[in-house]
């Protein structure tokens, strides 16, 4: 039961965070607070701050990958232009534990329900592009500061286009910190699988990759492979209406896709 109740809590978040931009055209986003919604890293850490109507959910997920455990935080925040930052009103935090097929099962709430006066939380961008986290409860956040990795984890298709792209991020692993990248193109005779690693770059709003190609023929049933040795490099971006960007001939626009690569 737990195990299925983390699967419907992992798809209504990933509905969330699909949907947002287009909650958000209720009530415009503030201009100010447009900086902060990406996603933000650090080894074995992870913020995602997501724009809903009045406020911006945020969540930071430490994880031992080690110890096979975590600590989930969620804030409600408002922008606040004279301080340029995000202020949380409410606040959550739960232990988790990691199952054997990489589940994370949650744990009771350490603390829930709304800020009082001398606990404020708020999230704020230094002058280095980085993510600062000023945590009034427990001094969480002191002296971490994080990088923004765009938000482009998930799974992307274009059938029409045979090519599809399983796009996840390693940083919750301490030793790795970048995104996998596998990319497919072709169909069921003839295809090549694309192995990359990704680096966001905030200068362009690009995840920028390298990596090998293994193309692949089906003939009666008997699958021959070649790699040439090559090093290829793809670019995804995302388009005004949310698709991503495959940056390759005349761009192809994925569309997001619930289920994983190697299940498709």
């Amino acid at each position: 039961m737990k195990k299925l109740l983390s699967i419907v809590l992992a798809v209504l978040m990933i509905v969330s965070l699909l949907s947002a931009a287009a909650l958000a055209d209720d009530i415009p986003q503030p201009e100010g607070g447009k900086k902060f919604e990406s996603d933000w890293a650090i080894r074995g850490m992870l913020v995602q701050i997501v724009y809903e109507e009045e406020g911006y959910r945020v969540s930071v997920n430490s994880r031992n990958t080690e110890e096979q455990t975590g600590t989930l935080w969620e804030y409600s925040c408002y922008y606040m232009e004279n301080s340029d930052s995000l202020s949380a009103v409410s606040a959550f935090k739960h232990k988790y534990t990691i199952d054997a097929d990489g589940y994370q099962e949650l744990g009771e709430y350490e603390y829930e329900g709304l800020l009082v006066d001398g606990k404020e939380v708020t999230f704020t961008i230094d002058e280095n592009g980085k993510l600062n986290w000023q945590d009034g409860i427990e001094n969480a956040g002191a002296d971490l500061e994080f990088l923004n990795i765009g938000r482009f984890s998930g799974t992307w298709r274009n059938d029409a286009e045979e090519v599809a792209a399983e796009i996840i991020w390693e940083g919750l692993n301490e030793e790795r910190f970048y995104y996998s990248v596998y990319i497919n193109r072709g169909n069921a005779q003839a295809y090549t699988d694309f192995i990359m690693t990704g680096k966001y770059n905030p200068e362009n709003g690009k995840l920028e990759c390298e990596g090998t190609a293994e193309s692949h023929k089906v003939t009666d049933g008997i699958i021959t492979s070649e790699n040439d040795g090559e090093i290829y490099d793809a670019f995804f971006s995302f388009t005004d209406s949310g698709k991503l960007l495959f940056e390759t001939d005349n761009g192809i626009e994925l569309d997001y896709d619930f289920m994983p690569l190697s299940n498709g």
